[in-house]
């Protein structure tokens, strides 16, 4: 039998929406068991989240597909935690743990009785990461918001789309679902280590702008060498030319007409020869209008015409391959039903697993983005808000039936 890595561990999971459960994720994923802390009274909103399965019950708790692809692996409980019996049963379970994590605006978990400072008199080596917008201490500690306001404050957004055009949010708030769960999870097995070595606990304050200005790239070096605030370029690059999204031949999809693109960049003469000699245009490697990186940079829009030409008729897959071969960087603009259907590099590796949930039946949920040689990181349903209850309560908890029974009729278990 396998011995997973974090075999052994056990989280408590007061996460909402994104950060923190993903985080736990990640820790589900490597063999923690994560004990989401639920309440059907106050549940997490992303329960309900859309996009919902059709043909289950209105207004079902375990019906959002974006649930129950971000809390694969776990365990639920629901407990009342404004009920003192509730949040009573709640700190019953923290001696027995090993991390704690959340993602609530600062100061909310103090308040519930559940800070750091509470957490450690139950268990005075607990791991514990907030994930709040801007940190626990500092002038905007009680600044509230998600991951757009978090990647608009940190900077992202000032970068994200064409010169002469407003900011823009970019697309998916992808910080919520890569940057920041990974950071946290990271100081977390740092955490863990430093545990092992001392027999101390750590309080990890994870600022989420913070971490997402991690993705500004050179933006903050620029200025301290030159003094000079980078600007929107759209798809162009400062390092590369030509680079840009380009319009390739259209294919029905779903009774429409679907636009496909191809990203292509060039970033040094060599790539540039190779994509002249891609496209067929031998005449414009020997042009010294476009022969270095400067005259490139100067004669963008001439580039982009001839490139969008060669495009405009072949399809996307095609164009990606060929260039490629000729050792240029190019990759096509995937939808969601090329990434889970027709990507042959995802399909090789099984990145999107097929999972049966007990409500919503056969869905397709996210896999961990990396393997372990000698391990297989498996991944399972998303729990039924309260399924493990029983398991919990009577289990890890020795709680008595009376007491039980009670929490369901008074309200404290639910």
């Amino acid at each position: 039998m396998t011995i997973m890595p974090l075999e052994g561990v056990r989280v408590l999971d007061f996460g909402w929406r994104a950060v923190a459960p993903l985080c736990a994720r990640m820790l589900a994923w490597g063999g923690a068991e994560v004990i989401r802390i639920e309440s059907a009274t106050r549940h997490d909103g992303a329960r309900q989240m859309p996009p919902v399965v059709p043909d289950t019950e209105e207004g079902s708790f375990n019906a959002s597909a974006w649930f129950n692809n971000f809390n694969s692996n776990k365990l639920s409980i629901s407990l009342n935690l404004g009920d003192s019996r509730g949040k009573e049963l709640a700190h019953r379970l923290v001696p027995l743990s090993d991390i704690v994590v959340e993602n609530f605006s600062a100061g909310t978990m103090n308040r519930m009785g559940f800070g750091y400072e509470a957490l450690r008199r139950l268990r005075p080596d607990i791991i514990m990461v907030s994930h709040s917008l801007t940190g626990l201490t500092g002038p905007w500690k009680h600044i509230k918001g998600h991951g757009p306001m978090a990647a608009a404050m940190a900077g992202m957004h000032h970068l994200s789309g064409y010169p002469d055009a407003a900011p823009i949010n970019p697309a998916q708030a992808f910080t919520d679902y890569v940057v920041n769960p990974h950071h946290s999870a990271l100081a977390i097995m740092a955490a863990l280590r430093h545990r092992r070595k001392t027999g101390e606990g750590q309080y990890i304050d994870l600022a989420q702008y913070e971490s997402i200005a991690h993705t500004t790239g050179t933006s903050i070096l620029e200025y301290t060498t030159s003094g000079r605030v980078q600007t929107r370029n759209g798809n162009r690059s400062h390092h590369s030319a030509p680079q840009g999204v380009y319009q390739c031949e259209s294919i029905p999809l779903d009774g429409r007409i679907e636009e496909r693109w191809c990203a292509i960049s060039v970033s040094n003469n060599q790539e540039w020869q190779s994509l002249c000699e891609v496209i067929d245009r031998p005449d414009l490697a020997d042009d010294e209008r476009f022969s270095t990186f400067e005259a490139r940079k100067e004669r963008e829009d001439e580039i982009d015409s001839v490139i969008s030409a060669w495009t405009a008729n072949r399809p996307a897959e095609d164009v990606m391959l060929q260039l490629q071969a000729g050792g240029v960087a190019a990759g096509v603009v995937q939808n969601a039903k090329d990434l889970l259907v027709s990507d042959p590099q995802l399909s090789h590796s099984t990145h999107y697993r097929e999972v049966v949930h007990a409500e919503t039946g056969k869905s397709a949920y996210d896999g961990p983005p990396f393997s372990i040689s000698d391990t297989v990181l498996d991944v399972r349903a998303a729990p039924l808000l309260g399924e493990h209850n029983d398991y919990i309560f009577r289990d890890l908890l020795s709680v008595e039936d009376e007491e039980i029974d009670l929490g369901y009729v008074e309200g404290y278990i639910a």
